[in-house]
């Protein structure tokens, strides 16, 4: 979620896009969770198409994953193929903080302090998401802010890449030839989706684990294929894979679009297990990117509106507040009663109104400080030295008449001047 598609400038700028309309979708999902029966758990609009589509919609999510794997590892990739700029795992994790953390800890210490007026208050709960641990806590994982789950996920993500970034370097640093290096990094991305698949069937066919035992679910190992969609394709980008035309971009992306359908079909079977469909949804926003990523487009005209744009810059923000929003309302009595079609559009439309301008502040109070503070540290993670001492300057001759001084004239030090015996 976190993921910038700044390093691609304006050509990947869509990912905004693409990302705005992500977090809009997920908004509109919670007011639809949020307006179940709360004595039956029935849906507002269960037994229709639309009660399908936005249960479907926790795809965005794997869209995101998919986002931040190939934005952030597709620097790594390179320096691995072709020696490019050495990626050092310090400076890319404190890039990441510096992007995650103002926002998180903020939303996180303000929820849980309302929520715990009391001291010590829930302390066991404040403990696992500032850590980053909550989804090992079948209890905890959505406690605070139920949204911030996917950003402990993220979190753990990074801190993989940076181990296995700087062990793929130094192993493709040793490869002569440039199909080794590919093949290698081909291995390592398959034997991550391979495990993540080998974790799910142990969980479904051994372990039966249940559904609703969210951290086997909502972890990192369940998400990694996901992941590895993301690291896929900017494997194929970074080896110089390209699509050959317009005719081929357009199959692509139907293909991306059909497995996503596809995927939102196989899950209504009864008794198919719903963790194995988010790989599915993660080679299908594979797919849709690489459309654009591989055939050399600037993506979709509709996901680079100036508009749009903006708003994906601010999506993390969006993500993150808008749960507490909605319980805010909530607890002042402004949304409607449960259970009705009517009174989820009402909590859809409210929601999105109070929790955009709330996003837009977060995104230039506290976002932007975190760039800011990105900027204090140089390529190998080190705080940039602004005001270094400066050289010592070699002591001025000694002169004893002005022809001495004009014969010194374009030949002393810059910063010097001669003075008087």
């Amino acid at each position: 979620m976190s993921g910038r598609a700044a390093g691609g400038g304006e050509r990947l700028s869509y990912f905004e896009g693409y990302r705005a309309i992500g977090a809009v979708v997920v908004v509109i999902f919670h007011a639809y969770q949020h307006n179940r029966d709360p004595v039956t758990w029935h849906w507002p609009l269960e037994g229709t198409t639309w009660h399908d589509l936005l249960r479907a919609t926790d795809l965005v999510v794997d869209l995101f994953f998919v986002q931040s794997a190939f934005l952030l590892g597709r620097p790594y990739l390179r320096a691995c193929l072709d020696g490019e700029r050495r990626q050092h795992a310090r400076a890319f994790l404190v890039r990441r903080a510096a992007r995650v953390l103002p926002l998180y800890y903020t939303a996180i210490l303000l929820v849980w302090a309302i929520s715990n007026p009391i001291l010590p208050g829930d302390w066991p709960d404040l403990l696992l998401h500032v850590t980053f641990t909550q989804t090992f806590s079948q209890a905890k994982i959505f406690y605070t802010n139920g949204p911030a789950w996917s950003l402990a996920v993220e979190m753990q993500f990074y801190l993989l890449l940076a181990v296995l970034g700087a062990l793929a370097q130094r192993i493709c640093g040793r490869l002569r030839h440039r199909s080794a290096r590919l093949a290698v990094l081909l291995l390592g991305i398959a034997v991550l989706a391979g495990a993540c698949d080998g974790y799910r069937l142990l969980a479904v066919s051994a372990w039966r684990l249940p559904d609703t035992y969210w951290p086997a679910w909502f972890g990192l190992p369940a998400k990694l294929d996901v992941f590895a969609a993301g690291l896929l394709l900017a494997l194929l980008a970074a080896g110089g894979v390209r699509l050959p035309g317009a005719a081929a971009r357009r199959l692509v992306g139907a293909a991306g679009i059909a497995v996503l359908v596809g995927g939102s079909v196989v899950r209504l079977r009864p008794g198919f297990p719903e963790t194995f469909v988010h790989g599915v949804y993660g080679a299908g926003c594979a797919l849709v990117h690489g459309a654009s990523v591989l055939g050399g487009s600037h993506g979709p005209r509709w996901a680079r509106v100036r508009w749009l744009v903006a708003l994906g810059g601010m999506s993390y923000s969006l993500y993150l507040w808008h749960e507490p929003v909605l319980r805010l309302l909530d607890s002042h009595g402004l949304l409607p009663e449960r259970g009705t079609a009517a009174g989820f559009g009402f909590t859809a439309v409210l929601l999105l109104a109070v929790s955009l301008p709330v996003a837009w502040l977060s995104y230039h109070a506290v976002e932007r400080t975190g760039q800011f503070v990105a900027r204090a540290f140089d390529g190998e993670g080190r705080r940039r030295e602004y005001y270094r001492p400066l050289p010592d300057l070699p002591a001025p001759p000694q002169i004893r008449d002005v022809t001495e001084v004009l014969s010194l004239r374009g030949r002393l030090p810059a910063g010097t001047w001669p003075t008087r015996d």
